[in-house]
C-alpha cells in the first residue's frame, strides 16, 4: 500500500490517450433517516501504475462506469464518505472532513481497491492518502468544477474528474447548495472575456481611425 503523502494541487490531465472522456454519474449518501447527506456529480477516470510478471511498468487508464457502479457511504457531523464500487473489480472511496470552527470542508482522503483483469502476476492494487487537500468548500456551499482536474493520489495513483459538482456536507433536501466554483473554471471564463474585451478595443480604434480620416478628408475641401 501506498504511504500517505502531502501531493500538489489539481492539474489540468494531460491531452487524451485512453478511453477518452468519462460519462458523468450522479451519488447520493443517505443517513440513517434517509435524508440526502451527500451528493455528488461527477465523470471519473483513473490512473494507476502497477510492475506486470515481467516486472515492467504498466500504466492503466479506466473510466467508471456509472451504469455499473453503485455508491454508499457515511455521515457525521466533521466527516462524510463516498464509497463507488463497480462490481467487485475497483472499489473507490473518498474522505472528506469539515472544519467546524471556520466551517470550511475539503477532500482529505482517497483510496482505492482494484482487481482487473490485465494485473498479470498481480492479485489486487490498493492505494490511498489521508492526507491530501483538494474540492475545498465552504458549509452550507457546493464545490463545482467543470473542468478536467487532475488529482494526484500516490506516485502510481491519480484521478481524473470532469463535469464535477459535490456537496458532502449541510444539504437541503436533494438539492445543491449554492456554487463555489474552482479556480480552473474561473481562469476558462476569464479568457473569452479577455479576449472578447481585446477584439472590441480593436473594432473601437477601427471604428476611431476611420471617422477621423473621413472627417480630414471633407475638410481638404474648400468652397469657391
Amino acid at each position: 500500500d501506498s504511504v500517505s503523502t502531502p501531493v500538489p494541487p489539481p492539474t489540468t490531465p494531460p491531452p487524451h490517450k485512453g478511453p477518452g472522456i468519462p460519462p458523468q454519474g450522479e451519488y447520493r449518501v443517505k443517513n440513517e433517516n434517509g435524508t440526502v447527506c451527500l451528493k455528488a456529480n461527477m465523470a471519473v477516470q483513473i490512473n494507476i501504475s502497477f510492475s506486470d510478471a515481467q516486472n515492467l511498468t504498466v500504466r492503466n487508464v479506466v473510466n467508471l462506469k456509472p451504469n455499473e457502479t453503485t455508491s454508499s457511504g457515511t455521515c457525521d457531523k466533521e466527516r462524510a464518505t463516498l464509497t463507488l464500487q463497480s462490481g467487485l473489480k475497483t472499489e473507490l472511496t473518498f474522505v472528506f472532513s469539515l472544519n467546524t470552527t471556520s466551517n470550511k470542508y475539503h477532500l482529505n482522503g482517497l483510496s482505492i481497491l482494484a482487481i482487473w483483469p490485465d494485473m498479470k502476476g498481480k492479485k489486487r492494487f490498493s492505494a490511498h492518502n489521508d492526507s491530501l487537500d483538494y474540492l475545498r468548500g465552504s458549509l452550507g456551499f457546493s464545490y463545482m468544477c467543470q473542468s478536467a482536474q487532475t488529482l494526484e493520489v500516490s506516485p502510481d495513483f491519480s484521478l481524473n474528474t470532469y463535469l464535477l459538482h459535490v456537496q458532502p456536507f449541510d444539504l437541503t433536501g436533494d438539492a445543491f447548495g449554492s456554487v463555489l466554483e474552482c479556480l480552473l473554471d474561473e481562469d476558462n471564463l476569464i479568457i473569452p472575456i479577455v479576449v472578447g474585451a481585446a477584439l472590441a478595443v480593436l473594432v473601437l480604434i477601427v471604428l476611431l481611425a476611420y471617422l477621423i480620416g473621413k472627417k480630414r478628408s471633407h475638410a481638404g475641401y474648400q468652397t469657391i
